[in-house]
């Protein structure tokens, strides 16, 4: 009769390494949202027309929710034209200056705006390139880490 004997030995480690790698996981993946959403938010900031640097001032990365263990980041803009640059508008004419100079009114000045600048879609759109890899590399660092 042929018979065979197993031993395992170390069990007391594999138990926690499989008990403490979703929280290792989970840690490392908060961290690489947050990071992404920082380069994304940079990114946008650079990429935002600046006439007053209000629009770029107004970018933000705030929690979805508040507390000890974010996980959710979202970016907001407080600017009330950045839909426009983002979006588009329709071009449209008008009619600025007419200040008193030493007593004299200065003509008005006609403007054509026919552009907008989007700003935080190609942000995202050039971020999210390297995102699978960033991912990889955070899950990488989480398994190492359980070790």
């Amino acid at each position: 009769m042929v018979g065979m004997r197993i031993q395992f030995g170390n069990v007391n480690k594999i138990e926690k390494f499989v008990i403490n790698l979703p929280k290792k996981i989970d840690r490392e993946l908060s961290r690489t949202n947050k990071n992404f959403m920082v380069q994304v938010l940079k990114s946008a900031k650079n990429k935002a027309p600046v006439d007053t640097g209000s629009l770029k001032e107004s970018i933000k990365l705030k929690p979805v929710r508040r507390g000890k263990n974010v996980k959710r980041w979202k970016i907001v803009v407080t600017s009330p034209y950045a839909l426009f640059q983002e979006e588009g508008f329709t071009p449209h004419t008008f009619f600025a200056g007419g200040a008193f100079n030493s007593s004299k009114m200065q003509p008005m000045k006609k403007y054509y705006v026919s552009k907008w600048t989007p700003f935080l879609q190609p942000a995202i759109n050039e971020q999210i390139k390297t995102f699978d890899k960033k991912l990889n590399r955070a899950m990488d660092r989480a398994i190492n880490k359980g070790r």
